[in-house]
């Protein structure tokens, strides 16, 4: 999976936007402007897998255009421009559709084959872009037509799109060692539900895509509150879901909700122990402020995870520092 970024801060003021022009024509076919006397600010990171391109873009106020001589290129790719959240917003134009103004969560569909444009206008306006082959992507999708007229409701497989795109472009090696044709399919799979999938691919991508976010924004959930209590059924109204469906998620993956939230605070409560900066709380406190606790269960699963004492890992933490 390549991995490009590209900043205008590498480059002297009196550069920068032509820069940013050269990259953009020469990677997207993409025309820069920036209004007069203005100094441009582009961050983008660009993440490639099969048949699909992810570009992560923060930009000061820009005029961005595929006219005519771009769409010349013969790309007819299937787009989703999304706006991730931030300050600032964007406006998209798309020939013979109206100009949709897109807020935060919301997304608008075009296609590469005809000629648009979006303007930025802020300091540092967030855009995501995700194009798909229409080859891959169309197949799946149900009413094509009325895709560009509307901008797309901030629904769950739209967030979950827009959160591993997010991740997938946070730098280089953001992949967690998934392979490249597992976060494809995911991406497919939640790209068709977001945009109105045919039955047969809306059944599919339910199993597969948008099972596997759930399962990740779930576990995100417990490791952001592993050190509160936490139960299935908190878990089950945050996540619009029923605690018996989050039972199969873990089950599916070889685990339990019970056996992943303890081995969550036991790292927690092990990471914490071989620290120099914790050396003077004892180790009751360090396992409260883990979430557990029962102080002698704590102490059995410990000892049966990691093969030592909780003492014992405080003294490997003092002879690693001395």
């Amino acid at each position: 999976m390549a991995f490009f970024s590209f900043s205008t801060d590498d480059f002297a003021p009196s550069e920068r936007l032509e820069a940013a022009q050269d990259i953009y024509s020469a990677m997207a076919q993409v025309q820069l402007d920036a209004p007069r006397k203005q100094i441009p600010h582009v961050e983008t990171r660009i993440r490639l897998l099969p048949g699909i391109s992810i570009a992560r873009v923060t930009a000061s106020s820009l005029h961005a255009a595929r006219e005519n001589p771009q769409v010349a290129d013969g790309n007819d790719d299937i787009t989703l421009l999304i706006h991730p959240g931030g300050l600032g917003g964007w406006l998209s134009h798309l020939q013979a559709h109206d100009s949709l103004a897109c807020t935060p969560g919301r997304a608008r569909v075009v296609y590469n084959h005809q000629s648009g444009s979006v303007d930025f206008y802020g300091e540092r306006v967030n855009f995501l872009s995700v194009a798909f082959s229409r080859a891959q992507l169309a197949p799946l999708l149900g009413d094509m037509d009325r895709l560009p007229k509307h901008l797309l409701l901030p629904g769950e497989s739209l967030k979950h799109l827009s959160r591993l795109s997010l991740a997938l472009t946070e730098c280089p090696g953001a992949v967690d060692g998934q392979p490249t044709s597992q976060l494809t399919n995911q991406l497919l799979d939640l790209a068709c539900l977001a945009l109105g999938a045919t039955p047969e691919a809306s059944e599919h991508a339910q199993r597969g895509g948008l099972r596997a976010a759930r399962l990740k924004a779930i576990k995100a959930d417990i490791n952001a509150h592993a050190r509160t209590p936490i139960t299935l059924n908190d878990l089950a109204r945050r996540h619009a879901v029923s605690p018996s469906y989050i039972r199969a998620l873990f089950k599916n993956a070889d685990t339990s909700f019970t056996d992943y939230l303890v081995e969550q605070r036991l790292q927690r409560a092990f990471s914490t122990l071989i620290s120099s900066q914790a050396a003077q709380r004892s180790v009751n406190d360090i396992a409260l402020h883990s979430g557990f606790n029962h102080l002698s269960w704590f102490y059995r699963a410990f000892k049966r995870r990691f093969g030592i004492t909780p003492g014992e890992a405080r003294g490997v933490g003092r002879s690693k520092y001395t």
